[in-house]
């Protein structure tokens, strides 16, 4: 009795397939046995994947890979499609993970200004903003009155800058922002000042105003680096 529960449950569990509308279901959720794929190598630079690709120590028939561009801080190596489940191994991806600026934040003017230093590469516009930004003074200034009977208090916040300098808006400057083998994209941004009041610093933002068109014209980098230093034959799609 007990068997033939267990066997009916099992016939119930089962998936079934059947008809519906012209298209082919099943009754259960079922997952396919796949052909078993290669370890993904993780590095982090296009030399390395440039390296792996010449001494090709896994033996690859280069000529049937696809190098996709996948983003601008992202690239993998891709074989054929194959097995009955059309499935794609990918053997090794190059991926980046550069120190960005905050855009779109208003943080503090020291913090400003180490971030455009070290996260831009140097140029005269670059030099212009700092100057323009390292002459900022966040003034608080306090008046007090007093007649010995009552006082006056009177308090003015706000920011002055100590020289006159002129800089474009919006500006073109060059942050990192791909791999570093790679000439890195320029793009515009707005530069922002504010004061947050009288209980916190200056605060100093800058906004991208190109509609992220510097992601395609890093993968454009890309692609010409990996056609130059890549001495096999393969596809790059980007």
């Amino acid at each position: 009795m007990i068997s033939k529960a267990i066997d009916k449950l099992i016939e119930i569990s089962k998936p079934v397939e059947f008809q519906f509308d012209g298209r082919t279901y099943v009754s259960k959720q079922i997952h396919p046995v796949k052909l078993s794929e290669p370890a993904l190598l993780k590095i982090n630079t296009l030399t390395g994947l440039a390296d792996y690709l010449h001494d090709n120590n896994d033996n690859l028939d280069t000529s049937r890979l696809v190098l996709h561009i996948v983003s601008h801080d992202m690239v993998s190596l891709l074989g054929p499609i194959y097995g009955p489940f059309l499935q794609r191994n990918e053997y090794i991806r190059a991926t980046c993970h550069p120190d960005t600026f905050p855009f779109g934040f208003f943080i503090d003017p020291e913090s400003f200004i180490i971030k455009l230093q070290a996260m831009f590469q140097q140029d005269d516009t670059m030099r212009a903003l700092l100057a323009v930004v390292g002459n900022i003074k966040d003034e608080r200034n306090v008046t007090i009155g007093d007649d010995g009977i009552s006082q006056q208090i009177t308090v003015r916040v706000g920011i002055a800058r100590l020289e006159n300098t002129k800089l474009p808006n919006p500006i073109t400057l060059i942050p990192y922002r791909t791999f570093a083998e790679v000439e890195q994209p320029a793009s515009q941004f707005v530069h922002r000042i504010r004061s947050d009041g009288a209980d916190t610093s200056a605060g100093l933002a800058l906004f991208e105003a190109d509609g992220s068109r510097w992601k395609l014209q890093a993968i454009q980098n890309i692609k010409e680096w990996l056609t130059k230093h890549v001495d096999v034959p393969i596809q790059i799609l980007a």
